[in-house]
């Protein structure tokens, strides 16, 4: 049953690891000359996607939902909220450098397992909106097929 996917896949991914900071992502995506990239926790597992047009969203969103996500992100990795209101509102004004990724991703959708066969492989890039599925084994990223190298 994998002999299909495998023929396809291409094993290596540019992914983004989800405690990354969103500048780090942005630096990545301008970098690669990328839309979107699949995001994988300490383990590998994906557990989404995140694109450029998720840093747009974030850098559009109003101060105060930005100033919540960055306090998010302190009182996660500290313990505490962000208690000087100014120093918040400088720090939402970076959210780029103070948000993840994890933050801003959308949940893994255009995925497939390793096992799938064919029909399964053409009826999920069918579903899709992107031109990529990213594949995985347990949940783990393996690597990507994309709808241009089915179709050559």
């Amino acid at each position: 049953m994998t002999a299909y996917i495998e023929k396809y896949l291409s094993p290596e991914v540019d992914c983004a690891y989800e405690g990354w900071s969103v500048q780090r992502l942005q630096n990545l995506l301008n970098r690669k000359e990328l839309a979107r990239v699949p995001v994988i926790a300490s383990d590998h597992q994906l557990v989404g996607s995140v694109g450029s047009a998720d840093i747009y969203q974030l850098m559009n969103q109003e101060e105060t939902y930005r100033a919540q996500l960055v306090n998010n992100n302190f009182r996660r990795t500290t313990g505490h909220d962000v208690e000087n209101l100014d120093e918040l509102t400088q720090w939402a004004r970076r959210a780029l450098v103070y948000c993840t990724v994890h933050q801003i991703m959308q949940p893994a959708g255009n995925q497939i397992d390793i096992s799938a066969n064919e029909s399964a492989v053409k009826q999920a890039l069918q579903l899709t909106s992107q031109q990529t599925l990213w594949v995985t084994r347990q949940g783990i990223l393996i690597g990507q097929i994309t709808a241009a190298k089915l179709l050559a």
